[in-house]
């Protein structure tokens, strides 16, 4: 694991997986290019002598998308499957017990201070990332630091940061955050919220920015944990609020209340895929002081088309917590969690052993109450027996196909948190700001009534599939075979 941006990008480097482009626009060719390589599965990016910046001021994406960006900023050692991530993951967040962060005088963040006239954030080479983008996102992978004003703790939450002019950004929150519900109680007193914005942070702190950690987690204490150390952050001078010292680029300032001041902002082209959002009167920061490294980097994580993940490989940011959850609500049996669809968040997947009645509607309906927090999270929910791997989609539309009946098998519950994200919001709820949604709970278990008399598979057993591969070892190059028979039912 790292202290900065820096030494995660020099790793993934020397790993041969990170492509240096020189003289790429930030007015959407930079966009453009990251799109391209992303959908494609291609390396971490890393732009230099952008147009009308001076150069080393740079640009990086792509980063922590790739698997090896991903294991390296995690921490998580080579040849672990994706569902062995979340379990391993699940079992140390198990244990937790918080590090809090350690404050330091000063860090390379505040190598260049702008205060007052000197404050410039076009000096910064904030990228047009889509076509039809409203105006330029300098936040599309930042960390955003907000405090809950009546229990003191500290929140590092990812919401995208629009810039507007010198001194002032729009940030775009949904409904149900916390970074959110932390302004909304400052405006309830008729108070500005204090804030601080990083644009280019250490890869694990910026991946539990996006995670859903329960209410009155903080980021830094669990990262302190993760990285068996503290984070070293600075007290900010104008807020209060800790400044990761090893930030790239860091703003500080205050939020108005909503109703007293907005800026337009978007459309942008969300992790959904769609402009569904559209343009709209959002909160907007007064930057009161920004801090900034030598030869700064932005780090850019800008969704596309969801044909590959826009967050990780592997969706710790959603998975764990949500076994965890589940879990602790008293059920047994659980054997997998995994999400997948856009965000890695509206298609959730969980597997169980049966052992009894309604056992799997009962984790269902449990898992769409605790799925919440954002744009159709948990939309769908599908609940397979233990023989389905939940990360292998392939595996577990076979079990839909097969073991659903969809006259009896499928419930859909009306009511649940939604975001204006979500694309399939009618223009009618939008109108009523009405930011629900349903929920689809898919019960593709053999039916429990007849279990023991569904139809045999016609799967080779682990015995000799075991006896095949030590004999003819060369036929299975391809794979791990010690990886390959653990995973077998």
């Amino acid at each position: 694991m790292y202290d900065d941006l820096r030494g995660l990008i020099d790793d993934v480097e020397k790993a041969g997986m990170l492509e240096k482009v020189n003289g790429a626009h930030w007015n959407l060719e930079i966009g453009t290019i990251n799109e391209i390589v992303t959908e494609t599965k291609g390396k971490a990016l890393l732009f230099d002598n952008i147009p009308d910046y001076p150069p080393g001021y740079r640009v990086c994406t792509n980063l922590l998308q790739i698997p090896v960006g991903f294991r390296l900023a995690f921490g998580i050692p080579e040849g672990q499957s994706n569902l062995e991530i979340v379990k391993n993951f699940k079992k140390k967040m198990g244990t937790y017990k918080p590090v809090p962060p350690n404050y330091v005088k000063t860090g390379p963040v505040m190598e260049n201070v702008m205060t007052g006239d000197q404050i410039d954030l076009l000096k910064f080479p904030a990228p047009r990332w889509h076509e039809k983008d409203g105006g330029c996102y300098i936040g599309t992978g930042p960390t955003i630091i907000t405090k809950d004003l009546d229990e003191g703790w500290i929140n590092v939450g990812c919401y995208r940061v629009m810039v507007h002019d010198k001194k002032t950004v729009a940030n775009y929150i949904s409904p149900g955050k916390h970074g959110n519900l932390h302004r909304q109680k400052y405006w309830a007193k008729g108070e500005k919220a204090p804030i601080v914005m990083t644009f280019g942070c250490e890869g694990l702190l910026f991946g539990l920015s996006m995670m859903a950690l329960p209410f009155g987690f903080g980021e830094f204490e669990v990262a302190g944990y993760l990285r068996g150390k503290p984070v070293d952050v600075i007290k900010g001078p104008i807020t209060g609020l800790p400044i990761p010292a090893t930030a790239e680029i860091a703003i500080e300032g205050f939020v108005p209340p909503a109703d007293k001041e907005t800026k337009q902002e978007g459309p942008f082209g969300e992790w959904t895929g769609y402009y569904a959002s559209g343009a709209n009167p959002a909160p907007v920061m007064h930057v009161e002081a920004v801090y900034y490294r030598n030869n700064p980097i932005i780090y850019g994580q800008p969704p596309t088309k969801p044909v590959t993940s826009c967050w990780f490989p592997v969706p710790l940011h959603t998975c764990p917590t949500l076994w965890e959850s589940l879990e602790l609500a008293g059920l047994t049996g659980i054997k997998g969690v995994y999400i997948h669809g856009p965000g890695e968040r509206t298609f959730a997947v969980i597997s169980i052993k049966q052992q009894k009645p309604g056992h799997a509607m009962q984790v269902g309906t449990t898992a769409a109450a605790l799925l919440t927090g954002g744009a159709m999270t948990g939309k769908f929910i599908v609940i397979v027996d233990e023989d389905i791997d939940p990360s292998d989609i392939n595996d577990v539309l076979w079990a839909i196909s097969t073991r659903c009946d969809p006259e009896t098998s499928i419930q859909i519950v009306t009511g649940f948190l939604d975001s204006p994200l979500d694309p399939s919001l009618s223009p009618e709820k939008r109108a009523a700001k009405d930011i629900t949604m349903a929920k689809v709970i898919i019960n593709a278990c053999k039916p429990w009534h007849w279990k023991d008399k569904f139809p045999q598979l016609i799967t080779a057993s682990k015995e000799l599939k075991s006896s095949v591969m030590k004999k003819w070892p060369k036929a299975f190059s391809h794979l791990n075979i010690d990886e390959y028979l653990k995973i077998q039912v």
